[in-house]
């Protein structure tokens, strides 16, 4: 199956959850909703959809650190959360993109744990992908990275092999239609961040790429100042949108935590699956 041009969602999605039944190893209580952001995501291509299910699922599998011991109450989790804001904004007027924001709270880097800032981020990412006032239109993700208080010190508490699981799982498993990236309040050291970062980087992500410097409003040429926080101008309150998600992640601690939605049942893999089998390869490679 090729990309349609008038796909339906809600009968894409069923097609996905069919195949997945004839998968008995893949996890079967998947969200209707996050089902659904699979064929939105891949604008109706089922085939497609399959492969970046597969490969997320098999990204998950290979790396507990990160998606492992995910409940969103325990103390690791709540502290990152407290000491780094990373908030799913609500819909602007008359844009159809979706802003995710993220910045330091807490400016120590001692409180800078990457590992557990990752898993953190997956499970806002994961609870986000079943939300319903997270439209499925045809605008993109556009996710704000604010270093503002991003220090050498936090460099170099980044873990590589985390990072590197990060970024291939971003940016090619995760259900999202990404627009364009953002990172405002850009420091001196940039372009070592950017050392980091960019050997794990695929060229068409690094096209969306969008830098500004601190006290600029070159950002404002890409996207509604209503977008970003109030104290730059903008009309998001942070605070007020961050407290809403603390509430949906004490509402939906069962599903975060819930490893039947998660995990990959080893046992059950039919060895003729090849599809399954390549992936899994790319994976280990």
């Amino acid at each position: 199956m090729g990309i349609e041009k008038d796909f339906n969602i809600e009968e894409g999605a069923e097609r996905l959850k069919d195949w997945i039944t004839t998968q008995p190893h893949l996890p079967q209580n998947i969200h209707p909703t996050l089902l659904q952001r699979y064929i939105h995501s891949t604008h109706g291509d089922l085939e497609y959809a399959k492969k970046i299910f597969i490969l997320g699922y098999t990204i998950r599998q290979n790396n507990p650190i990160i998606f492992e011991n995910r409940d969103p109450l325990s103390s690791n989790v709540m502290n990152i959360l407290k000491s780094i804001d990373m908030v799913p904004l609500p819909p602007v007027a008359g844009c159809e993109d979706k802003f995710i924001y993220y910045r330091l709270v807490d400016c120590d880097p001692d409180k800078f744990d990457f590992n557990d800032v990752i898993k953190t981020f997956f499970i806002i990412a994961d609870l986000r992908m079943i939300q319903p006032d997270v439209p499925m239109n045809d605008g993109g993700d556009v996710p704000i990275f604010d270093m503002n208080g991003f220090t050498l010190r936090h460099l170099t508490k980044v873990v590589l092999s985390t990072l590197r699981v990060y970024m291939r799982y971003t940016q090619e498993a995760h259900p999202v239609r990404l627009k364009a990236i953002h990172v405002i309040n850009c420091t001196p050291f940039l372009d070592r961040v950017m050392c980091l970062v960019k050997p794990f980087m695929k060229k068409r992500v690094a096209e969306m790429l969008h830098f500004h410097l601190p006290n600029s409003e070159t950002i404002y040429a890409h996207l509604p100042k209503a977008a970003l926080p109030d104290e730059y101008g903008g009309e998001q309150s942070i605070i007020k949108h961050k407290e809403d998600w603390f509430n949906r992640l004490r509402l939906q601690r069962d599903y975060i935590t819930d490893t039947s939605r998660w995990k990959i049942d080893e046992s059950r893999r039919s060895n003729g699956n090849d599809l399954c089998g390549t992936l899994r390869k790319l994976e280990i490679d």
